[in-house]
């Protein structure tokens, strides 16, 4: 009856699995973003959610928030609790043995219930529901129809079954269905439980997180695949959209919506300003309008790999690395492979690929970020992934960054991935990049010290809003060890500089490599915060004593120009005598340079004031980054 009374979407695209899709649903990311790709992977607890961003927006803050049912993200019997829920009752795992025998759990609390699962799960949404005095928003995700396979009471459906289970596996579809049934009926009750007017001011959003299980599938309906599946079986499932606002009423709707265009929407429909969620797009227009323009492509992946369409054709990227493409609209069933057929489709999977491409390379650490001058650190707050690869070894990996701020300081935590591809040159790096969790502090009131602060070994230097650590002077010493592994003696004179091409140092095109224990780190200049020479360049990170570091640029009288360093080489030869290198001053060392006051932009720790901010300015030159700390590092630095 809702459905009827509303919309019927026909295109809406989930993960093939369910918490995939649950996580897409609350972080409006997809899956590479949040590394939820199979059922149980948890959630990070750094992600914000629905339910909690509609606490923090001002205009959404009055509402309090429910999920009910089948959580599965992961954070053990508090998960749901820990990511801002202020209230969850219901599984915390993927599923029950026995809907009438199973584990409940209240806000972290488990209990043993013998009620139906899904009556149970209805009585608690009533329950809450009943208690609420301010504007509410409930995810009931009930279990119904997961496996077991089950008889559920006489008096939720109209089907004459025995119950046995040799009848259960011979019929499993008929129990299937009575599970459906099952549950619109107690849906029924709790829609009943509303007053008229609760009724007339709530939105009710349905939909299946993922295909139907194999064994119960209707061919007739989803012609190819199942839960677990790419094809459209796994991936296309039943919504609808009913209630207060939707004023089109009995029509089916075309528009390629997905799991993550869920987060925006309700945002939207509650009243809240729109999150600027990179892949998540509100659908909102759609309720009142026909044919209003939304996302031209639809895109979900899963473990399996991941499919994308657009309004006529779909390609399927496989986890092994074979690709299918189908066209839609002659071929709903996917029974033609227009990739072993003789026509030419290039144009289709160049479009698709190269839209995917996109879609997985795309950064929540944007250039936007790069681009503010603000010394502030708590302007950066915020959730920031992206998606980078590991060239040299083939390996995607995601980063994934938090800021926050409170008490005259900053926290940036970081699992050290860039926001860009990596191990792009030649030799490869001395070790394979892995994700190292770390956790940096700084002031947001940095002031200078008595006297700059040398850069010593034991001490990251900076952390950049990418996520990534610098740390310029982790470098073998002449007449150390074999002169290739680090020297542990800030004071050891004549230490290599990596940046000195001959040097033969394994860095890639972004002057990094990574640490023996995986962290990938900066010891040069990272081109890729260069930005534009027609403007100033934005904050790329911060330093361990505060200060913000800029990109090279700056603007002064008018003009933007790089700022230069105030080091240069000495002239003539190094000393020769016992642990002195000889030869000339080429740059091969740090000890080649010496500051000249005055004879660049930026003083001795490579940093200067400008428009009556100080920090520090990237150079091509040494010291690249930074020569000494004019502030005072924070200890979170210390390695």
């Amino acid at each position: 009856a809702l459905a009827d009374d509303g919309i019927i979407f026909d295109n809406l695209w989930v993960s093939p699995s369910c918490s995939p899709t649950r996580a897409a649903l609350i972080s409006g990311k997809y899956g590479h973003q949040t590394n939820v790709l199979s059922p149980g992977d948890p959630l990070p607890i750094s992600d914000v959610i629905l339910q909690s961003f509609l606490k923090t927006d001002a205009a959404t803050s009055d509402y309090t928030s429910a999920i009910i049912g089948k959580w599965h993200l992961g954070g053990g019997l508090t998960g749901p609790n820990d990511f801002g829920v202020d209230h969850f009752a219901g599984i915390t795992t993927g599923g029950v043995p026995d809907y009438f025998d199973w584990t409940l759990n209240v806000n972290g609390s488990n209990s043993n219930s013998t009620e139906y699962v899904t009556s149970e799960l209805t009585d608690q949404a009533i329950d809450w529901v009943s208690a609420q005095t301010q504007p509410w928003f409930l995810w009931l995700s009930y279990n119904a129809p997961h496996t077991p396979f089950h008889l559920p009471p006489a008096s939720l459906h109209s089907r004459m079954l025995s119950g046995t289970q040799a009848d259960i596996n011979a019929n499993s579809r008929d129990y299937y269905l009575a599970s459906i049934e099952a549950m619109d009926t107690e849906f029924g009750r709790l829609w009943n439980s509303l007053t008229v007017q609760e009724q007339e001011n709530t939105v009710v959003v349905f939909i299946g997180d993922n295909g139907t299980p194999t064994q119960v599938t209707d061919q007739s309906v989803a012609q190819n695949g199942s839960k677990g599946s790419l094809f459209q079986g796994g991936v296309n499932t039943p919504m609808f959209i009913s209630g207060a606002g939707v004023t089109r009423s009995g029509e089916r709707e075309g528009a390629l919506i997905t799991h993550t265009d869920f987060f925006p929407t309700i945002v939207e429909l509650a009243g809240g300003d729109l999150p600027n969620y990179q892949d998540g797009e509100s659908f909102a227009e759609l309720l009142t309008s026909a044919g209003m323009p939304h996302r031209e492509y639809s895109y979900t992946n899963h473990a399996n790999g991941w499919t994308i369409r657009n309004e006529t054709f779909k390609l399927i990227q496989n986890a092994n690395g074979t690709q299918d493409l189908y066209n839609l609209i002659t071929d709903p069933a996917e029974s033609n492979d227009l990739l072993n057929g003789a026509g030419d489709n290039s144009a289709a999977l160049t479009e698709l690929s190269n839209e995917a491409d996109s879609i997985r390379n795309s950064q929540n650490i944007t250039a936007m970020t790069f681009s503010n001058l603000s010394a502030d650190c708590s302007d950066y707050v915020g959730q920031y992934r992206s998606v980078a690869t590991d060239i040299g070894q083939g390996t995607e990996f995601m980063g994934s960054l938090s800021i926050t701020s409170g008490a005259n300081q900053c926290v940036l935590s970081s699992n050290s991935i860039p926001n860009h591809d990596f191990n792009d040159n030649t030799p490869q790096f001395p070790n394979n990049v892995g994700e190292v969790n770390e956790s940096f502090t700084i002031t947001a009131t940095p002031s200078p010290a008595g006297a700059p602060t040398p850069l010593t070994i034991d001490r990251d230097n900076a952390i950049l809003l990418n996520g990534v650590k610098v740390d310029v002077l982790a470098a073998a010493c002449f007449g150390v060890g074999d002169e290739r592994t680090g020297c542990n003696n800030s004071n050891q004179p004549w230490r290599f500089d990596p940046m000195h091409g001959p040097n033969g140092f394994n860095v890639d095109r972004n002057n990094a490599h990574a640490q023996p224990d995986g962290a990938y780190h900066y010891h040069g200049p990272p081109p890729i915060f260069n930005g534009d020479a027609a403007t100033a360049s934005g904050v790329i990170g911060f330093a361990a004593d505060g200060y913000p570091i800029y990109g090279p640029y700056f603007e002064a009288n008018g003009v933007t120009r790089t700022a230069m360093s105030s080091y240069n080489l000495k002239s003539g030869n190094r000393p020769s005598g016992a642990g002195d290198p000889g030869g000339i001053y080429d740059g091969t060392y740090r000890d080649d340079y010496e500051y000249v006051a005055g004879q660049g932009d930026l003083d001795e720790c490579n940093g200067m004031t400008v428009n009556g901010q100080y920090g520090y300015y990237v150079t091509d030159g040494f010291p690249y980054i930074l020569g000494c700390f004019t502030g005072t590092p924070d200890p979170s630095f210390n390695k």
